[in-house]
């Protein structure tokens, strides 16, 4: 069954910089195992920013949740909040998720 990362924080910088920081890092998750697609977020009235990521079993969702890049971005950024969800995909058919 496919899962979802949730990941959200706080953001200082201009949101051109937060895009330019966001492209730089979109090559790193080329080879996270498991991971089908990630959607990059912004809320420029809140200043916050994030993810969600769908990945293809709950596992890889976990370890990746726990694993080398989302500490790095905990280490470099404050209030980084992580949820992993499992999917309802019965409900998701009707409304065309991916999953």
């Amino acid at each position: 069954m496919p899962a979802i990362v949730q990941i959200n924080f706080p953001y200082t910088e201009s949101q051109a910089d937060l895009e330019k920081h966001s492209a730089e890092a979109a090559p790193r998750f080329s080879g996270v195992e498991g991971l089908q697609w990630k959607v990059w977020l912004v809320d420029a009235a809140a200043k916050t920013a994030g993810g969600i990521y769908l990945f293809d079993n709950r596992a890889n969702a976990d370890a990746y949740a726990g694993g080398p890049l989302v500490e790095r971005l905990k280490n470099a950024r404050d209030g980084v909040n992580v949820k992993v969800f499992d999917t309802i995909d019965a409900a998701g058919a009707i409304t065309n998720a991916p999953v």
